[in-house]
């Protein structure tokens, strides 16, 4: 692979990684725990020199799916599918104080008779003496950084829904692949010490208008020139989308009709492997 290749894998890499396992199928092993470890960035991308623009790529959205081909010989147990919200959250606090200001008026007189000192001092309210006393109340709420919705997808498989709740795209990760599995695979050959054991996919998909694209600038404008007249762009924004399309392209990855909002795009795709 060549340099520029190698650039635009690397910058793309920022935008979501996937690392997808499970243990390894055998003769007394029939059920295992499918993990997938997903991680979103903003990537900055056109650092190559072919291309004529440069900008920063994050995704607002996407959905994480577990392609099991009708040709493998493995199923899906249902009871196991991973349906719940994230455990990975923080702790919104909120402090409310409220303070209450009391005015003491107080007076100091004393008086004396002709027979005595003949003093008199009187201190009227106005030398006010203030007391505050505050009462502070702590709020506290969970919040979760990334809401995963599990369901389906039209051609029956197993899909969770990511999106923020505190940004406006995704950033970290949706859940913890260590403790929670997506789900649990059943090995359906009956004789398992012979033949392939069965493979499953897991992949990253969004629709085009789940990208964001920012700081999107003209790198040289000279190259732009020519890579308008050789490519047709009509505009920063269409370039910036050719970039992608030919990326994700060359890395096997499915692209349709980037150009409109609901066209489909496949960020990422990873096969389960054993351990």
């Amino acid at each position: 692979m060549n340099n520029n290749l190698d650039n635009r894998k690397r910058a793309f890499a920022d935008v979501v990684t996937i690392d997808a396992w499970h243990d390894s199928f055998s003769q007394n092993v029939s059920i295992v725990d499918l993990h997938a470890d997903i991680v979103f960035g903003t990537a900055r991308v056109g650092g190559d020199s072919q291309s004529p623009v440069r900008f920063r790529l994050s995704a607002k959205r996407a959905e994480v799916v577990v392609i099991i081909p009708d040709s493998e010989p493995v199923s899906v147990d249902r009871k196991s599918v991973s349906r719940d919200a994230p455990e990975l959250e923080g702790r919104l606090t909120q402090t409310l104080e409220q303070t209450s200001r009391t005015n003491l008026k107080g007076g100091l007189s004393a008086s004396a008779s002709s027979k005595g000192v003949a003093a008199s001092i009187s201190a009227e309210a106005g030398a006010q003496s203030s007391i505050s006393a505050s009462k502070k109340i702590e709020v506290s709420a969970t919040i979760q950084f990334l809401v995963v919705t599990q369901s389906k997808t039209a051609d029956g498989q197993y899909r969770w829904l990511v999106e923020p709740q505190s940004k406006d795209v995704l950033e970290g990760r949706p859940w913890d692949a260590k403790t929670q599995p997506r789900l649990k695979l059943i090995d359906e050959r009956k004789n398992r010490s012979k033949g392939i054991p069965p493979t499953v996919r897991v992949e990253v998909r969004c629709r085009r208008e789940d990208l964001l694209i920012k700081d999107l600038q003209i790198k040289d404008e000279s190259l732009w020139q020519a890579a308008k007249r050789r490519a047709g762009f009509k505009n920063k924004m269409a370039a910036a989308e050719s970039y992608i399309r030919d990326h994700l392209s060359q890395e096997g990855l499915e692209v349709k009709n980037i150009e409109d909002i609901f066209g489909a795009v496949t960020l990422a795709s990873a096969t389960a492997e054993s351990v």
